[in-house]
């Protein structure tokens, strides 16, 4: 096996109802790693760099810059549109 370039960058194909979903449970549920005993630093720093990810994809769609009313009024939305999301794990 030849060496990987592990900063090489890719590309994947995200719905914007699972990026945004993806996002809020990352920033709500792992905001405070620091107290995840559980998780290595580097396990903590692959989360936080993902999280920081999402949200730069975010901003490009002008997504984050939203009352709390309407933030809450679009995740909603985006809970009920990855219910259709096909995941391989569940079938």
């Amino acid at each position: 096996m030849e060496a990987e370039d592990f900063s090489k960058e890719i590309s994947i194909r995200i719905t914007l109802g699972h990026l945004l979903l993806a996002w809020e449970i990352m920033s709500e549920k792992f905001s405070d790693l620091q107290s995840h005993d559980s998780l290595s630093e580097e396990e903590r720093r692959a989360i936080w760099g993902l999280a920081d990810l999402l949200e730069n994809a975010l901003v490009e769609y002008d997504a984050t810059e939203k009352p709390q009313a309407d933030w809450a009024a679009l995740i909603s939305k985006a809970k009920e549109y990855i219910k259709t999301v096909p995941v391989d794990f569940l079938e």
